[in-house]
């Protein structure tokens, strides 16, 4: 009677291995999935450089300080950033992302996150 229980009984186990591998694999409200932990800091926008918010930009040590740039010209400088956020764009090769969140067009300003 026990093994004719655990031969029949085989095939339900492997399907409810199968579903709980599926919902550990879905996400749902609860779900906590890794993401990138931004750091917003304001940077002064240079000259007459248009910004809008969901720009891409490169964010760059120059000189100690940091510059937003699209392309190869710099849009923006970063007013008072942080140390710690000059130490971790500086041991990532000087080079991060930054997105345009917010732009202040009387102020000059833009707020821009790094990831």
């Amino acid at each position: 009677m026990g093994a004719d229980f655990i031969e029949k009984a085989t095939p339900t186990f492997k399907k409810s291995w199968d579903r709980a591998r599926t919902a550990l694999a879905t996400a749902d409200l609860f779900t906590n999935a890794p993401s990138c932990a931004a750091r917003t800091a304001a940077a002064e926008v240079i000259g007459k450089a248009q910004l809008k918010v969901g720009d891409r930009l490169t964010v760059e040590v120059q000189d100690g300080a940091l510059v937003a740039r699209r392309g190869n010209s710099v849009v923006a400088r970063f007013t008072n950033p942080a140390p710690a956020l000059v130490q971790a764009v500086e041991q990532s090769c000087g080079v991060a992302k930054g997105t345009v969140e917010q732009v202040h067009e009387l102020a000059g300003v833009a707020e821009i996150s790094l990831c």
